[in-house]
């Protein structure tokens, strides 16, 4: 059976390698049971997967400030950090107020990942909690005092108890995760110097051919070791990973020309990357660039 997997080349010099079959039943199964919302983070703090897609309203709200953001980055950052530092689960209130719970996936004190617990109301009442986070969010241009109420009165209350309860039971899919290797360490072997020189190089030409003359293979094997790791065709990896890219860059650099984005992932070709692009999300590169623009304007 083939699994899907996420291959993560870490900040220890080694590969984080994440069973997603695996693990995203867990986190569901977590998140049924303590209705808190769950992330997985690589040990460079990169997003793996999550449980309820969607970050709580009032975060996903304010985090359209790009400075509130950014804060928020270097806070579940910093906390990652130092709850590599415990042995418990790690319990803080972040930058905008809301609990926030980390249990390290530890494995000879590095970290393979993290597990988060996120966007939790420990407070009395939604007046108290609104009142704490009012006096943060209101720093920044984009607050609306209605929107954030609204959306802090959305919120479930959690109690200081539950919060322990939910920690200790983190700490212990922490350890299942773990244990039973559904994230792990692994030494570096072919299909991953494969998968990183894929990763690395998407603006090169990555035709099976060349493939197979880099790394001395021939195309059947090429074919067994890439569909173990992305259970699809290697030339369908590589157009997701692309279009990806290109979505990236259209988010983030508004004023670089489409024909540029197009080369800079690997498209000589202008109309077939905006054929790529149209298959993978449905949209062509002008209009996905338009309701982006548009929504971080809303």
């Amino acid at each position: 059976m083939v699994f899907r997997s996420l291959i993560i080349y870490n900040c220890y010099g080694m590969i984080s390698y994440f069973n997603l079959d695996e693990l995203e039943p867990v986190i569901r199964d977590f998140n049924l049971i303590t209705k808190i919302r769950i992330t997985v983070f690589d040990a460079d703090f990169k997003e793996v997967t999550s449980c309820q897609n969607q970050k709580a309203p009032v975060c996903a709200f304010l985090r359209k400030d790009r400075e509130f953001d950014d804060q928020c980055i270097i806070c579940d950052k910093s906390h990652m950090i130092q709850a590599l530092k415990t042995d418990n689960p790690y319990i803080y209130t972040c930058h905008c107020g809301l609990t926030e719970i980390i249990a390290p996936l530890r494995i000879e004190g590095k970290a393979v990942g993290y597990l988060f617990f996120s966007h939790i109301l420990n407070y009395s009442s939604s007046e108290e909690a609104f009142s704490y986070i009012r006096k943060i969010a209101r720093k920044y241009r984009s607050y609306d005092e209605k929107a954030v109420l609204k959306y802090v009165e959305s919120m479930p209350l959690f109690d200081s108890e539950y919060l322990k309860a939910a920690s200790r039971l983190l700490q212990e899919t922490a350890s299942y995760l773990i244990q039973n290797r559904v994230a792990y360490f692994q030494n570096e072997d072919l299909s991953f110097k494969v998968d990183r020189y894929i990763s690395t190089h998407l603006n090169e030409d990555l035709s099976s051919k060349r493939l197979c003359r880099l790394f001395g293979i021939g195309k059947t094997y090429l074919y067994e070791i890439t569909s173990e790791l992305y259970s699809e065709p290697v030339a369908t990896h590589i157009r997701k990973l692309r279009i990806k890219q290109a979505q990236d860059l259209l988010e983030n650099e508004t004023n670089m020309k489409i024909s540029a984005i197009a080369l800079q992932v690997g498209f000589n070709d202008y109309s077939s990357f905006i054929s790529a692009f149209k298959k993978e999300t449905g949209m062509t590169p002008k209009k996905f660039n338009s309701v982006t623009q548009s929504k971080r304007h809303s």
